[in-house]
């Protein structure tokens, strides 16, 4: 089984016969492991998430990772301008969800997300989330989790305990219009994601 970061610095043959594969991994080294398993992802709510990363960042050894730096360094809003520029912010908050599904973190052919096109991204995003199993998210987790469970024969526990949930955080209602306005731009393409995936969820299309 592997976790979170394990898969970096690894190419999908030498995961092979590791039976549970899981990991901040785009689909570019996903699809390699997909064909004959149960494949899943969850979505989250795109302004949603970037909030909360931005304040786990915040809560995290600023000399662990550079995204984490920014975070102790900016102020969200100036954290969020950075977005548009900073390719280490950008990375990380700029449509992340859409990169993810079109391409996403790879070390197997150093592409970036500059060297796509946003119609190419979103196209790319929409298609490939036919290509799973799957597709669950955050706001809908403890459903959706037990739904996964299932198609695993894993045992469906009565409460799902959820970690790294950074609390007494701001959201998107308590923020200014300028720092609204600021995440819309940045995730226009994870909120068309975001709406066509819960529009295949409500008519079964992600079962």
């Amino acid at each position: 089984m592997t976790t979170h970061g394990d898969c970096w610095g690894q190419r999908p043959r030498d995961l092979a016969r590791v039976r549970f594969v899981s990991g901040h991994i785009g689909y570019d080294f996903a699809r390699h492991l997909m064909r004959h398993r149960y494949s899943f992802t969850f979505l989250r709510e795109p302004t949603e998430r970037i909030l909360s990363m931005y304040h786990f960042c915040r809560s995290r050894d600023p000399r662990k990772f550079i995204i984490y730096q920014r975070a102790h360094e900016l102020e969200l809003e100036e954290f969020l301008r950075a977005g548009f520029t900073d390719p280490w912010v950008k990375k990380n908050i700029w449509n992340n969800q859409v990169w993810q599904l079109a391409h996403g973190y790879a070390h197997l052919d150093k592409r970036t997300i500059n060297d796509f096109d946003e119609t190419q991204l979103l196209s790319l995003a929409k298609h490939h989330l036919d290509e799973l199993s799957f597709v669950g998210f955050t706001e809908t987790f403890q459903s959706d989790a037990v739904v996964v469970l299932n198609a695993l024969a894993l045992p469906s526990a009565t409460k799902i305990t959820r970690t790294n949930v950074t609390h007494l955080r701001p959201r998107r209602d308590d923020l200014s219009s300028a720092t609204v306005a600021l995440l819309d731009e940045l995730t226009q393409l994870d909120q068309q994601l975001y709406r066509h995936a819960m529009s295949r969820k409500s008519v079964g299309g992600s079962t």
